[in-house]
């Protein structure tokens, strides 16, 4: 089965972060220890990167944190704990990059305050088309020379294009689709596929066939659970209220001042195909013109996901289910040299058969959560989605009292409602050479001699939440790594 999503990217400065969630997430240990055994990522260890993502995080009055006392679904959420000692998971409250009520993203906190700086210069609406490679002076490694870049004036029809020579090191931070799709037009990729484009360097640029390939994303799966309690989830009845406004505006906080998510439950214990996150999400009423538009659900699969989509008022929550550890993997291509032009993605989700009975396994999770006695109290009632293309499955009567549909069902509505977390990553990732990786452990792409990537796609497998924070740490390390290439070159001027 094949359907469309709608895959955004922040193209502004701060990137994605000015789109984002602004959820703050630290790392999980077992990730980077992967990395470092079994992709010999050594220096990425977690004692070595964990620094990093400390320096990363934003101070406790930069953020916002979710406590128990913020509503009823969130003193519920805080008992499980308690009552569900016998299992492995662990329990996390929302954190937000959000300050006083506003987003707080990578450009407040890191561009705003160097823009007083004399050696930084900012361009916007101007577009990169092109690295430029050359050899160096002796002939044996391809170096970046130039970058061509496109930019938009208002009094100038046309596009104006000019070259910025590169001195130092050029780093790339286009994310997980459009920095490959920027390599592969410069002509670096598998080599047999830019034959096809006939793309021509000046260079004997090297063999990078993981360009581009090796994407990942968490895919979850949505599960709307109705509540009879007044008062605690985000609708429009909550969020017309003049005490919610005013809240807002002196406090900057409640219901305005956050993205609704309010805890995960993550279970990294076991193999890690086995490895799940749950995603408490507190909205009752789902805006059917907005939702629907974002997910690109259709409109029957939308209205059987949630079936009070016409009740404004309605009270409940929703909770997204994960594969943290997909093992399933797509690919960014190009069918056209023009950068402008939309690069051809496929997430090619759920390739993998583990990667539905993890999913699966979480949705069962998700049910424990629900009926749990924590919850119980708040008079829960889960609404199975009766979807068109998954009749012959369920959900049959029995199936809304036992809560326990079959796993054909389960999986015939995680094929029709599964959404992007948004989470793309690893189309240039790290690795020991360019054969089975684009990028070395410090970020610089293989045989190129200036040249760094430091975004997204450099993950080699996806981390186990949110990844913007885990980004911003990798850009911290970046800047380290770049910082002693830059004292290099100044002593090296100096002695000449």
């Amino acid at each position: 089965m094949r359907w469309r999503q709608f895959l955004p990217r922040g193209k502004g400065l701060g990137g994605s972060s000015q789109l984002n969630y602004m959820l703050q997430y630290e790392g999980f240990e077992g990730d980077f220890e992967r990395w470092a055994s079994e992709y010999y990522l050594k220096d990425w260890q977690w004692s070595t990167i964990k620094p990093y993502l400390q320096a990363a995080q934003a101070k406790p009055y930069e953020r916002l944190d979710i406590p128990a006392t913020y509503s009823k679904i969130t003193y519920a959420f805080s008992q499980l704990h308690s009552e569900f000692v016998h299992k492995s998971w662990k329990y996390r409250a929302a954190q937000y990059n959000i300050k006083n009520g506003l987003r707080f993203n990578v450009l407040e906190r890191f561009l705003q305050p160097a823009y007083l700086h004399n050696n930084l210069r900012i361009m916007t609406n101007t577009l990169a088309k092109q690295i430029v490679f050359v050899r160096d002076k002796n002939g044996k490694q391809n170096k970046v020379k130039f970058l061509k870049v496109s930019a938009k004036s208002e009094n100038k029809p046309q596009d104006q294009t000019f070259l910025i020579e590169i001195r130092h090191e050029l780093i790339i931070s286009a994310g997980a689709y459009q920095t490959p799709q920027l390599l592969i037009i410069s002509g670096l990729g598998d080599r047999a596929n830019l034959e096809k484009f006939n793309v021509t360097s000046n260079a004997q640029l090297p063999n990078l066939p993981m360009v581009g390939q090796q994407l990942h994303d968490h895919l979850i799966i949505p599960l709307f659970v109705s509540i009879e309690q007044v008062g605690p989830t985000v609708n429009q009845r909550a969020l017309l209220n003049p005490l919610t406004w005013l809240k807002y505006i002196f406090m900057g906080g409640g219901h305005l001042g956050n993205f609704g998510v309010l805890g995960f439950i993550d279970n990294t214990e076991g193999p890690i195909s086995d490895h799940y996150s749950l995603t408490l999400f507190g909205v009752g009423a789902v805006d059917e013109r907005a939702f629907m538009v974002i997910s690109n659900f259709k409109r029957n699969d939308f209205r059987g996901l949630f079936p009070r989509y016409h009740n404004t008022s309605q009270e409940g929550f929703v909770i997204n289910s994960a594969c943290l550890q997909p093992l399933s993997r797509g690919t960014v291509k190009i069918d056209d040299l023009n950068i402008r032009k939309k690069p051809i993605i496929d997430p090619n989700y759920l390739n993998k058969a583990e990667d539905i009975n993890c999913t699966i396994k979480a949705i069962r999770a998700a049910v424990e959560v629900i009926t749990s006695n924590s919850f119980s109290k708040l008079g829960v009632q889960i609404h199975w989605p009766r979807l068109k293309g998954c009749v012959n499955y369920g959900p049959f009567e029995n199936d809304f009292h036992s809560n326990q549909p079959s796993d054909d069902y389960l999986e015939c509505i995680i094929r029709h409602v599964g959404l992007s977390s948004h989470h793309p990553a690893g189309t240039c990732a790290m690795g020991l050479n360019s054969t089975n990786s684009v990028v070395d452990s410090q970020f610089r792409v293989h045989d190129i001699k200036n040249l760094r990537i430091i975004d997204a796609s450099v993950l080699p497998t996806p981390v186990s939440g949110n990844p913007n924070s885990i980004i911003v740490g990798m850009a911290v390390r970046g800047k380290h790594a770049f910082s002693k290439v830059l004292k290099l070159y100044e002593n090296r001027s100096q002695e000449s």
